[in-house]
């Protein structure tokens, strides 16, 4: 993990949802990261510290049913890049950043309906460096329903409460985006349970935008009474609901989730590589340009690193700490 800025430093970003491995699995971008919005060139000038590829399982894969071999494909996907660079990426799974011009990369799963079909198979993914789990994607399954599914009623199926169980007791955080409210709502008392921040990667405030993508301010505050994080997510549909999105509509979520869910509580989810984001959010080149319209807004500069880096590398240890418990559970188990 990158070490804390110190005063003066600009504020490295740790961007809990970047796309690009769908790029390049699905879409046949290069690996060496020479396209895209979070390409090397870009991620050099908007300064990031820390990055989370997401392994996208679309639900529309093999005709609605993926499958956990996906995963692996995915994920082989994002071994490929980190290959491709290791002058600019250090696997968080190979300790601490050796230098500032390594950016630490992180995996997440997007969409984990598959592992309907064996749910110990999580344990794999976890124990191979996933620190972050999304039940569920655009469309309900048959863990969890979606905020954009059909089903608006139920939450958690009971599979999925046993999923979100083991996603926990293996050390790594349930992802609350893209989940129905019904979902957030069944996974409250399992988080408490485990003493587990709630963590939104990529969502933005239904207050400012009206979109089910968006969390409710009693989410918001729930997420913050968890010490858990919410995402700035930067896809134009969920920064303005109707009309232009700008940097500047960002700046407005950014302040409201600040206010409700409290200045620890509030990260970065760009989507990167996964839509088209909001006017002067083009590319990850221009993190700078949100951290100083986030100062002219009346942040502060400790304000700015927290919403760019602490908040996130916070929860990120809380999946340290719980990989390390477990597997010390384990060793005890076969003594």
């Amino acid at each position: 993990m990158q070490r804390a800025a110190r005063p003066g430093e600009p504020a490295r970003a740790i961007d809990m949802h970047v796309d690009t491995p769908w790029q390049v699995h699905f879409k046949g971008h290069d690996v060496g990261l020479s396209d895209g919005e979070a390409s090397a060139k870009a991620l050099r000038e908007g300064q990031y510290g820390a990055i989370v590829y997401p392994i996208y399982i679309a639900d529309h894969l093999h005709g609605g049913h993926p499958t956990i071999k996906d995963a692996d494909e995915i994920y082989d996907a994002v071994d490929d890049i980190l290959k491709a660079r290791t002058d600019l990426l250090w696997p968080a799974t190979s300790g601490p950043t050796p230098d500032d011009a390594h950016v630490t990369a992180y995996v997440s799963i997007e969409g984990a309906g598959a592992f309907a079909e064996d749910i110990t198979q999580i344990d794999r993914f976890v124990a191979r460096g996933v620190v972050l789990i999304g039940p569920v994607h655009s469309h309900d399954d048959k863990l969890a329903t979606s905020a954009t599914g059909q089903d608006k009623t139920h939450g958690l199926s009971e599979l999925g409460k046993k999923f979100c169980e083991r996603v926990y007791a293996a050390g790594a955080l349930v992802d609350v985006s893209h989940m129905s409210d019904a979902g957030f709502a069944d996974l409250v008392p399992i988080a408490a349970k485990y003493g587990a921040p709630i963590v939104a990667t990529h969502s933005n405030s239904r207050v400012i935008a009206d979109v089910p993508r968006n969390l409710t301010d009693d989410e918001l505050r729930t997420i913050g009474k968890t010490g858990g994080v919410a995402g700035l997510n930067f896809y134009h549909e969920f920064v303005r609901a109707t009309g232009e999105a700008t940097r500047a509509d960002l700046v407005r979520h950014a302040l409201h989730m600040v206010d409700v869910a409290g200045i620890d509580h509030v990260g970065i989810g760009s989507d990167f590589d996964g839509g088209t984001p909001a006017k002067g959010l083009d590319d990850a080149s221009y993190l700078p340009k949100l951290a100083a319209d986030l100062r002219a807004a009346g942040l502060s500069e400790s304000d700015v690193q927290k919403i760019f880096s602490e908040n996130t590398k916070r929860v990120l240890r809380w999946t340290d700490e719980a990989r390390a418990k477990a597997k010390a559970r384990a060793s005890d188990a076969n003594l």
